[in-house]
């Protein structure tokens, strides 16, 4: 954790920005506060990107406070405080004190403008994002420093490692379910251990996950499998259900989802691989479903139902060279490294040894048939028709089944597939 002296010195670039922002709201009678993750992250040291401001003016005076002096404004959420600005290449969002209250059918707050800092920051999901910093840091004095404000323990707990709410966690996590999804990605992120009433708070709420967009539930799953090592993240959803509410639409801590945080902690894959292999206990078919109902994108779909087919067809069939050389053949040459670390996930060390021979002893990344379409209309004197399709079909499944052929074989093959066929 550093020092408030380290923080304004490590603020300084932004301070250029903010700061002459922050004394136009000052010199109109209002205060401006740094907030939320930019705080947290510059008090562990790591860089801070997302620039948020929260202030007691309303809308209408953050604009005029903002000046025209932008290289960009953005209104879109002005009717819930937030007005975006684009300052020296810097994006930053200035969002009314909230003093808001959510309807228990919907996670969408029923804005109410407040005037406290406090109660602001009371209403964040985590103590560590519920930290600020008054504007304008002083820059001129000798000992200047920055004034953390910290009225929930936030700076505390990130020394602690420890994940707690503002408010009682059942008042948070029924405000906003998502922050059920939340609190793992921040757990797994910053190594954090939550508060035993959190834990059982996420337990109690899972099934209000439903209320939440399955947009934004899938968002959040993507960002705890892109960590590095989202195990205690996935622990945690494990333990309180939420993992079942995510992926199945249901919270009955049946063991339908084929989930083993280690193995997805250890692999060397991304989000694709991890994502693949914490849904492999669905199968493929069960995959596709959870992932449409996810509204996952085609392609994100597509590739994760596309290994663990894969992965599917090599356990059928075993480890065979025929059977590892269709599964990468069905995957394409841009998934078969992703393959191989599904099946590293999967302890499958025999698929994994086979995969590694095949690769260096043929190229799994040229597995069509070995003559175009070009090449079989001149060789067999054929007409274009379906014919030469079925042709490159057989040749592909030679190859499949019984390895490379130099073209020479290839052509012998074909010879004695169209006499046959004749």
């Amino acid at each position: 954790m550093i020092s408030s002296a380290e923080i304004t010195q490590r603020l300084q670039p932004l301070v250029q920005v903010v700061n002459p922002l922050a004394e136009r709201f000052v010199a109109a009678g209002f205060r401006l506060y740094l907030v939320g993750g930019i705080v947290r992250d510059l008090l562990l040291g790591q860089p801070g990107y997302d620039v948020d401001l929260t202030t007691d003016a309303r809308p209408a005076d953050i604009k005029r406070c903002i000046g025209r002096e932008v290289e960009a404004l953005w209104t879109q959420g002005e009717r819930f405080g937030t007005i975006g600005v684009r300052l020296a290449s810097w994006d930053l969002e200035i969002t009314t004190h909230r003093a808001e209250a959510y309807d228990p059918e919907s996670r969408k707050p029923s804005v109410s403008f407040g005037d406290d800092l406090d109660e602001d920051l009371s209403r964040r999901d985590f103590t560590i994002n519920a930290i600020a910093i008054e504007l304008p840091v002083p820059v001129t004095a000798n000992d200047a420093v920055a004034v953390i404000l910290d009225p929930y323990g936030g700076v505390a707990d990130l020394t602690a490692s420890i994940l707690r709410t503002p408010l009682s966690p059942d008042v948070s996590f029924n405000d906003d379910p998502l922050r059920l999804m939340r609190a793992a990605r921040f757990a797994a992120r910053f190594k954090l251990a939550p508060e035993p009433g959190l834990e059982q708070a996420a337990f109690d709420h899972a099934s209000r996950l439903s209320i939440v967009s399955p947009e934004r539930v899938a968002g959040e799953l993507e960002r705890l499998l892109a960590l590095p090592d989202p195990s205690t993240g996935l622990a945690l959803l494990d333990r309180t259900g939420v993992l079942d509410q995510a992926i199945l639409g249901r919270r009955d801590l049946a063991d339908d989802v084929g989930r083993s945080t280690l193995e997805l902690a250890a692999s060397e894959g991304g989000p694709l691989v991890r994502r693949a292999g914490l849904l492999s206990g669905l199968g493929s078919e069960g995959a596709d479903e959870a992932l449409r109902s996810l509204r996952y994108s085609n392609q994100h779909r597509r590739d994760t139902v596309r290994l663990l087919t894969a992965i599917e067809m090599i356990q059928s069939a075993g480890p065979t060279d025929a059977s590892v050389r269709r599964a990468a053949a069905l995957v394409g040459k841009d998934l078969v490294d992703d393959l191989r670390k599904l099946a590293i996930n999967q302890g499958d060390a025999e698929a994994v040894a086979t995969l590694d021979r095949l690769s260096t002893s043929e190229n799994l990344s040229d597995l069509d048939s070995p003559l175009s379409g070009a090449e079989i209309l001149t060789i067999g004197g054929l007409e274009p028709g379906p014919r030469v399709g079925e042709a490159q079909k057989y040749l592909q499944n030679h190859r499949l089944e019984h390895g490379p052929m130099s073209h020479s074989e290839a052509v012998e093959l074909l010879s004695r597939w169209l006499r046959q066929d004749s």
